[in-house]
């Protein structure tokens, strides 16, 4: 190496030590810097995190650099590439240079060029026997369904691919992953990108895009996600009645009479829901679509939508950003569907004009988003001319804004609206992803579960499945129904199609099969009614705590088990569920590190070990971590006052004691005012704080015996020990301070 690089790289091995200096601080997250040769390490305690072998424009490799300016925070260096043949001129050779700048801020490094005559950028890694996990939600390649994608190429290019995965159309794709030794990787572009991740010793970042814009977020888990919404933005609010049951009909061929019976059926067995979607067809025009209205047998909408409301259920539809065959709509992009161009203001401002005469007018709160990953007109011009090579990304992105932002101007916060095609940075406009048009098989549900636990690793805070299946002919079996409704019950999003395959085939409303049927789907929506706070609380804290349902391999990413585990996850902060996927009559789950206490028996496993659990029809594996909080109750009513006169609203604050400190941050469902629920557990006592709750509740503390005394608010307590619960009314409106003494 000579003198002039020796010297410059030098520089570089002191700015990056003096930017992780902050990080260094932290417990636990010390963070350094090392240099061999031309390769950059960032370590982890003295462990290598991530190394940069070299950053190419067109494919060529920086043959010199020169440190332009170094300050504190930030560090300028050219990058002086070789010399080549104008590609437009005649004979002109040229010198190529870029200039990067890293700045680093609170643990985030951003690593920002973009020299003019590049096209195309790759990021060349060393491989240190990473393991990445995000990017794509399809189960790519060969529909393997274990989250860690070491060993594999993806393209980050939004695909429905059709029939090709198990699951038909999960189309959320994102250029952000995961690495379990403490950072992530966000390429802020739209541009198409291939990730090469540990192939023969090399991991390799490129898109087509010449303009550089990378983030670094370094921590574990959750300080990463905090990090990462930083910079995108705050995820989007979940409003309550979104956290409840939705039922919907793929083909309501009935009109909305259907709608209503099918709500006065679901009053007959007392199941509760909070919402009803409805698919297409139901409006005028192309595809029965395109008017964005409704037509004759959904006629006076404003009408049956009200009857909707008036008996505590909120109203969505299904809409597209196509007009299929309808050309007359302004700032179409050519092609066969007829996609509207979101980046055209005469094509968004019809597109919310027919919203809002026509659905919001009426009622309408919310949709689901479909058709953004089908026959899209990749090579058309665009009205802001976005680059081809980001037309398929971008367009996703401006689906989610756009409609978010005409729901917004109708209804504020209180909308939802969700999507099966995602990519990074739509979060702040989106409410969630569903998983695609997934078969009703064992093997559709496994993997759509799959699914689940990618889109949570890029970052999406909200996702759900089409329980008990889209595609697939036929009756469904007993056993499959009843496990896809009560792995529902722990997912973001819990929508439930109650009609055959595509609309068609025999009906699948719960009053057409078995009484065994029947109560299962009462109890799964009565279950989830039941945890609504605690979903609505955690949804609309994930810019905090991370998405609602987290991979193992996020919680414990020192844990090489976990790193292929797709069919179980922590929902929330509290609980690990386990999901029935096949006939099977028996569950290994696997429990990490800690203390877990089984949901249904009290029973008290200590981890990191398997338990085989026997499995009863009427329940799925669910535990419940030591030193943590739930929120559960009945603060929204949705359909309940059709078979009940009052409906008594409460919320109680479970605690199931541990050892040392936790928190759980409290969002509340009227207000929407925050608020920090608080613990600390030692061998002699257990100390809680609670703060002001509008809902009248109990706190209700799980310990195995009688304490000795139990103080609120500094005063002895009425309480009473039952079923391995202390249980003590809560005193409404006020904070409640609990300390109990063994």
């Amino acid at each position: 190496m000579n003198k002039k690089v020796s010297t410059t790289f030098s520089l570089i091995v002191a700015f990056l030590i003096a930017l992780t200096q902050h990080v260094a601080s932290q417990p636990n997250q010390a963070y350094s810097v090392a240099i061999n040769g031309k390769r950059i390490s960032l370590l982890k305690q003295n462990t290598p995190v991530l190394t940069i072998d070299s950053i190419s424009f067109n494919f060529e490799s920086p043959s010199s650099l020169k440190v332009l300016n170094n300050s504190p925070d930030s560090l300028v260096i050219e990058l002086l590439y070789p010399k080549v043949v104008d590609f437009y001129g005649i004979n002109k050779v040229q010198d190529q240079t870029a200039i990067l700048t890293i700045t680093h801020k609170e643990g985030v490094f951003h690593i920002r060029s973009g020299p003019r005559w590049a096209r195309h950028f790759i990021l060349h890694l060393g491989d240190m026997n990473d393991h990445y996990f995000g990017l794509i939600e399809a189960l790519y390649p060969e529909n393997k369904k274990s989250p860690d994608l070491r060993g594999q190429t993806i393209d980050v290019e939004v695909n429905g691919g059709m029939s090709r995965f198990y699951e038909n159309f999960a189309s959320a794709v994102s250029s952000f992953y995961y690495n379990p030794k403490g950072y992530a990787s966000y390429v802020n572009s739209f541009a198409r990108g291939r990730y090469q991740l540990g192939i023969n010793g090399k991991t390799s970042i490129s898109h087509e895009t010449g303009k550089l814009d990378w983030y670094l977020f370094t921590g574990k888990g959750q300080d990463i996600y905090q990090q990462y919404f930083k910079v995108i933005g705050k995820p989007k609010y979940v409003p309550l009645w979104a956290c409840g049951p939705v039922v919907w009909r793929d083909e309501n061929r009935g009109g909305s009479k259907e709608i209503l019976d099918d709500l006065k059926q679901l009053g007959k067995l007392q199941i509760p829901v909070t919402s009803i979607m409805v698919d297409r067809p139901y409006s005028n025009g192309a595809h029965s679509w395109s008017k964005m209205d409704f037509n004759e047998k959904f006629s006076k909408p404003a009408e049956w939508i009200k009857q909707l409301n008036d008996n505590g259920v909120q109203f969505q539809t299904w809409i597209a950003s196509a007009t299929f065959t309808d050309t007359a709509f302004p700032g179409l992009l050519k092609g066969s569907f007829g996609y509207i161009d979101l980046s055209n203001p005469a094509g968004k401002a019809e597109f919310a004009r027919r919203l809002k005469q026509n659905q919001y007018a009426v009622g309408v709160k919310g949709h689901k988003m479909d058709r953004a990953d089908e026959l899209f007109p990749q090579s058309e011009e665009w009205y802001d001319r976005t680059p081809e090579t980001e037309r398929k990304n971008k367009y996703v992105y401006l689906y989610t804004k756009v409609t978010d932002s005409i729901l917004r101007d109708a209804w504020g916060d209180d909308n939802f609206s969700y999507t099966r095609a995602g990519i990074h940075g739509s979060q702040p406009y989106l409410s969630g992803i569903w998983g695609g048009d997934v078969r009703t098989s064992w093997s559709g549900l496994a993997a759509n579960l799959a699914n689940a636990m990618r889109a949570s690793f890029m970052g999406f805070p909200n996702w759900g499945t089409d329980a008990i299946g889209y595609l697939g002919e036929g009756r469904v079996p007993d056993d499959l129904y009843i496990r896809w409704l009560q792995w529902s019950v722990f997912n973001g999003i819990c929508e439930i199609k109650i009609d055959g395959a595509l609309g068609n085939g025999e009906d699948r409303a719960p009053w057409h099969y078995s009484p065994a049927v029947q109560q299962a789907f009462k109890e799964a929506c009565k279950q989830r009614m039941e945890w609504m706070p605690h979903i609505f609380s955690q949804l609309n804290t994930s810019h905090k705590y991370g998405p609602l349902m987290k991979p193992l391999a996020m919680v414990y990413p020192e844990d090489v088990n976990t790193y292929s585990m797709w069919d179980e996850y922590l929902f929330g902060n509290t609980l690990l569920v386990a999901p029935v996927v096949s006939e099977s009559k028996e569950r290994a789950v696997y429990l990490p590190e800690g203390k877990w206490i089984d949901f249904y028996s009290g029973e008290i496993h200590n981890g990191p070990k398997w338990v085989n659990t026997p499995l009863s029809l009427n329940k799925i594996p669910v535990f419940v971590k030591a030193n943590s909080f739930q929120l559960r109750g009945n603060v929204f009513g949705g359909n309940q006052k059709m078979w009940q006169k009052e409906t008594a609203h409460y919320m109680d604050v479970y605690y199931y004691a541990g050892e040392g400190s936790t928190e759980l941050d409290y969002v509340d469902p009227v207000t929407k005012r925050s608020d920090i629920l608080k613990a600390t557990t030692s061998q002699s006592q257990i100390s809680l704080t609670i703060p002001a709750i509008d809902f009248p509740g109990d706190i209700r503390i799980s310990i195995p015996s009688k304490p000795k005394s139990v103080l609120l608010n500094g005063k002895p307590a009425s309480s009473k020990y039952k079923d391995g619960f202390l249980i003590i009314k809560r005193l409404p409106m006020q904070e409640n301070v609990i300390h109990v003494q063994f």
